[in-house]
């Protein structure tokens, strides 16, 4: 599949739309008309950008674009309050605008930060069994000798 047709915008009581693993280079822009689309599976395409109009399906809470070609989503995506974010693997963001103080001010940040500093603060333990089977087995070592 290479192209979605426009009369995609006619099935206005569609709720989810699955489209993984095909050869899509975008969505068409009557996707907006889909008022009720809640889930949108559109990863391993070759989606390049998302049209504006993404932003009036106001009922989407999943969205799977992962492993496509995009570079920006369109300030319409913040239209969608109901998005839920279940697994963020990478995003770059060079290029884009958006810096480390912005970011800071969105909400959520603080329990993001809180979760990211917590991954790399982890106590290690080195101890291979209590201190006294580490000494005898060195003290039989040295009677040996």
């Amino acid at each position: 599949l290479v192209t979605l047709p426009p009369s995609l915008g006619t099935l206005t009581f569609l709720r989810e739309l699955r489209i993984a693993n095909n050869m899509l280079g975008s969505l068409p822009v009557e996707i907006g008309l889909l008022k009720q689309l809640e889930i949108l599976i559109a990863n391993n395409n070759r989606i390049t950008s998302l049209p504006s109009s993404i932003g009036d399906c106001e009922s989407l809470f999943e969205v799977d674009l992962s492993s496509n070609l995009l570079a920006e989503l369109p300030k319409a995506c913040g239209n969608l309050h109901n998005l839920k974010c279940w697994r963020l693997t990478t995003l770059d963001l060079h290029g884009t605008g958006i810096t480390n103080d912005i970011l800071r001010q969105m909400e959520g940040w603080e329990e993001f930060d809180e979760r990211r500093r917590q991954k790399y603060q982890k106590q290690l333990d080195f101890r291979v069994g209590s201190s006294g089977v580490f000494d005898e087995g060195a003290d039989d070592d040295n009677r040996h000798a």
